[in-house]
């Protein structure tokens, strides 16, 4: 096969693969925990997967706990997994309304800054003294998928969302 050939072939597949759709996902608010501080609100107790994330590796645990804020509260918040080095709250601005906390718009895992939170388990309770953000949109992808549609770590963009 000449250069050419090889060139104009490989062009058209990325063209093609470029228009695949690719899966979205909009995630509510949830929870991350280091290893430390969920031994802490769930000792003894393994976490446990409850469903897969469409991020690969990625998953909602059964594990839920209550956001305690100056002046409210939030039920069942759902851990994600797995555990990770630091913990963090990822939340909507009206959680940080109703919970009565001034959470900043940041990317996750940029805390530095932000404010705490009480965090309740069935089986303890542990006082967060920060990590708390409300999550600035963002989509995972692969790596593969990232080098197909020309985008690095960071990037913005604009997604179109066919429906009814």
């Amino acid at each position: 096969m000449d250069k050419e050939l090889l060139q104009s072939t490989v062009s058209k597949v990325l063209d093609e693969m470029r228009q695949r759709p690719i899966p979205l996902g909009v995630s509510n608010r949830h929870i991350h925990l280091s290893a430390q501080d969920y031994e802490q609100l769930f000792p003894g107790h393994p976490i446990s997967e409850k469903k897969a994330l469409l991020q690969p590796g990625q998953y909602a645990a059964e594990q839920t706990v209550t956001l305690v804020g100056p002046k409210g509260q939030l039920k069942n918040v759902r851990l994600l997994g797995p555990l990770r080095s630091v913990s963090q709250v990822e939340i909507s601005r009206t959680d940080a309304r109703t919970l009565g906390i001034a959470a900043p718009l940041r990317m996750s895992g940029n805390l530095k800054g932000t404010p705490g939170i009480r965090l309740v388990s069935p089986f303890a309770e542990l006082e967060l003294p920060s990590g708390v953000i409300v999550a600035q949109r963002h989509i995972h992808m692969s790596p593969l998928d990232a080098l197909i549609l020309r985008v690095s770590h960071g990037d913005m963009v604009s997604v179109a969302i066919e429906g009814d």
